[in-house]
């Protein structure tokens, strides 16, 4: 199983993303962990190669299974999600790094990005849960066709926040 790492960054007013070009989407930075890593340690490389920012108090806000479903040419494939936020950063934001467009991102923009499914409601848990000074840590489990259309997907603990993106996204 593959495993990923993404951070949410709160930077001048919004959070840090990335526009990637394969697919016009945006992402938190993040990603593959190096064999013998650290979960957060590597969260705080990826954050700093892709953003130009050091952060620092992360804190662990999802594990999240991702299952992709085989298709045509594609064979099925399972990936973890580790998700954190940091506190604090500090550095000078890049407008574009080797990953694609670097941009803050209003909280209340995120759902009209163009975004995976699923990583939408990852972050948008995260921001609900930090508007509410919540620190929940949230579990999930995400199903995608191989053309990366999310199928189903359930979000732990099944709070007031899990409910609302559960009416509010669909």
């Amino acid at each position: 199983m593959q495993i990923i790492v993404n951070c949410c960054v709160y930077w001048q007013g919004g959070i840090v993303m990335i526009q990637k070009p394969r697919r016009g989407w945006w992402y938190l930075p993040g990603g593959k962990v190096d064999p013998g890593e650290i979960w957060i340690e590597a969260a705080a490389r990826e954050v700093l190669e892709e953003t130009g920012l050091a952060v620092q108090d992360l804190r662990l806000r999802g594990i999240h299974l991702v299952q992709i479903e085989p298709g045509p040419d594609v064979e099925g494939r399972e990936q973890a999600i580790i998700q954190f936020s940091a506190a604090r950063a500090t550095g000078n934001l890049l407008t574009q790094s080797k990953e694609g467009h670097v941009a803050i991102v209003k909280p209340e923009e995120v759902a009209h990005q163009p975004m995976n499914e699923g990583d939408r409601r990852m972050v948008e848990a995260v921001l609900r849960a930090d508007a509410q000074g919540l620190d929940t840590l949230f579990y999930g489990k995400f199903r995608y066709t191989a053309e990366h259309q999310l199928l189903d997907w359930r979000l732990l603990p099944e709070t007031d926040i899990a409910a609302a993106l559960e009416i509010g996204l669909r």
